[in-house]
């Protein structure tokens, strides 16, 4: 009886640590997703500032 109390302490032990680390990822993959979205918002401020310069340029014959 004492082994089985001792296994299922174990267990919960291990899934309350594989908790953790679950949590820890998922707080990085948010922070992931967060620089994600400002670095496509930088690119689509850089595609329209090129579009604008291009628009500008003279015509090639």
């Amino acid at each position: 009886m004492l082994w089985v109390l001792l296994d299922i302490l174990l267990a919960l032990l291990a899934l309350a640590g594989l908790g953790l680390v679950v949590l820890g990822l998922w707080r990085k993959v948010k922070d992931l997703g967060r620089e994600v979205g400002r670095a496509g918002d930088a690119i689509g401020r850089a595609t329209e500032d090129l579009a604008d310069l291009q628009a500008q340029l003279p015509p090639r014959a």
